[in-house]
């Protein structure tokens, strides 16, 4: 482990750094997100039904600390480059209205490419984005990016949550997904 001169440590993973930390407690985090969203005016919160309507087309319920964010703080705009919001709230931080619009559209029926469990919730740009993985309690977050590697390793699991990943974004860092090195991959 290194220190970046920020006061935090890092671990490298690949050709990259993430960071490597305790989280805030999502109590804490659910109170700075709010903090940050009436700041900003984000969408009031969400519907509790978009949130139980995305969780039967996924198939898991949403990490808690994810669910309370959307249905109790904002719907959306939240997070390094601001969260697809849980349900159209008239305000789109992607190109896509909600959460159930873009599970729809990256999800495949047999999994091949992108597991149902594994949901993206915010882009980079450049068709690079951050995902959730739905079927772990902690919101194990993971990355998309296709602009490396062959396309069985667009996506790859990160090694953060979702609350290390937010308390990261509210320590003031922008921490980019990290693909990971494939050298015994002949495709990539």
């Amino acid at each position: 482990m290194v220190t970046d001169g920020r006061a935090r440590r890092w671990v490298s993973v690949g050709r990259g750094r993430v960071p490597a930390m305790t989280a805030l407690s999502d109590d804490e985090i659910v109170a700075k997100v709010r903090e940050y969203a009436e700041a900003r005016r984000l969408p009031p919160p969400a519907p509790i039904e978009a949130a139980a309507e995305l969780e039967a087309a996924v198939g898991y319920p949403m990490p808690p600390l994810l669910r309370r964010l959307y249905c109790e703080v904002a719907n959306g705009g939240f997070g390094v480059d601001e969260v697809v919001s849980l349900s159209d709230s008239g305000a789109w931080f992607s190109d896509e209205e909600s959460l159930l619009d873009v599970h729809h559209e990256w999800s495949a029926p047999d999994g091949h490419l992108y597991p149902n469990h594994i949901l993206p919730i915010m882009t980079m740009g450049c068709a690079i984005w951050w995902c959730i993985d739905l079927s772990t309690p902690e919101g194990r977050m993971w990355g998309w990016d296709p602009n490396r590697g062959c396309e069985r390793h667009y996506l790859f699991p990160e090694k953060v949550t979702l609350a290390e990943w937010l308390t990261d974004w509210l320590e003031g860092h922008r921490t980019f997904p990290h693909p990971p090195e494939n050298p015994e991959c002949p495709n990539c």
